[in-house]
């Protein structure tokens, strides 16, 4: 009786413990302060003592902002410094708090244990399976969104240094628009997911025919294949359909006929030639 009286105050004691710690983040921290501009992830509800593990569980995450009122944690990718500055007092702060991670107390981080001491990669969490046991998984991607591939380029030179894509850090299922280089349009979606493995998806892009050039004239892309699917005969074989415009490389769509559009000499014996769904600028 005795030992079971005595476990459960050490527990009691513990709980109060943890809350006077709490208190004590909370009180010595002033309100109307938020980091604004550096939020990577947003989670509620949630109490203060889960936010602040939820940043120890995140290599990039140097500071938190906090709403008692909302419960509502945000994880920031930066801390206050010289050049980075907390918002004060005004409609955007509110009732936030802003808590740098130095100032986290230690005793809310387990020290001990197998899991104690492991540090995760940037774009990862730590997750506790148990008081002494945590594994990191992937939870963000943190990389530039990659150069976006270009279809049916051919010999084309694409300045690949126009294309626009959304280089902040997103949570894995979280998607980023994008925007093709100049001649290009996008190929599929405008969009970009952050895949479970911690990659962006790659941009894909086509060249596309130029506002000056309806009819295609000058084309210069390498798609080989007709609006039905067949795969474009070459312009410098005479089968399996013979053929006056013998000049134009490859199996590439084109338009030498002064046609109202792209289009080549099929593969099927059955179809000679078909239109090529080449999109417009």
């Amino acid at each position: 009786m005795y030992y079971s009286e005595r476990f459960t105050i050490n527990v009691s004691e513990m709980i109060c413990f943890k809350i006077l710690l709490l208190l004590r983040v909370i009180n010595f921290v002033e309100t109307g302060r938020r980091l604004v501009g550096f939020n990577f992830k947003t989670v509620s509800p949630t109490g203060l003592q889960q936010c602040l593990k939820l940043c120890t569980g995140e290599a990039d995450c140097l500071s938190v902002n906090f709403s008692r009122n909302r419960l509502q944690c945000e994880l920031n990718s930066q801390h206050e410094a010289d050049t980075v500055q907390v918002t004060e007092n005004i409609a955007e702060t509110e009732d936030f708090i802003y808590i740098s991670k130095t100032s986290f107390p230690n005793e809310l981080t387990p020290q001990q244990g197998e899991g104690g001491n492991l540090t995760c990669p940037r774009g990862q969490m730590r997750v506790w399976h148990s008081t002494n046991k945590s594994s990191c998984f992937i939870s963000r991607c943190v990389e530039a969104t990659p150069p976006p591939y270009i279809g049916y380029s051919a010999n084309i030179s694409v300045d690949v240094s126009s294309y626009t894509g959304n280089n902040t850090p997103g949570n894995v299922g979280e998607s980023r628009n994008f925007t093709c280089p100049q001649g290009t349009v996008a190929l599929g979606k405008e969009t970009i997911t952050c895949l479970a493995n911690g990659q962006w998806e790659t941009p894909r892009c086509q060249v596309c025919i130029e506002s000056t050039d309806p009819k295609g004239e000058n084309y210069w892309g390498s798609k080989n294949v007709t609006y039905t699917g067949k795969t474009c005969q070459r312009w410098d074989l005479q089968t399996p359909h013979s053929h006056s415009y013998p000049n134009n490389p490859e199996n590439y769509c084109r338009n030498p006929s002064n046609h109202n559009g792209t289009w080549c000499y099929t593969m099927d014996p059955d179809s000679r030639w078909e239109d090529c769904d080449v999109p417009k600028c």
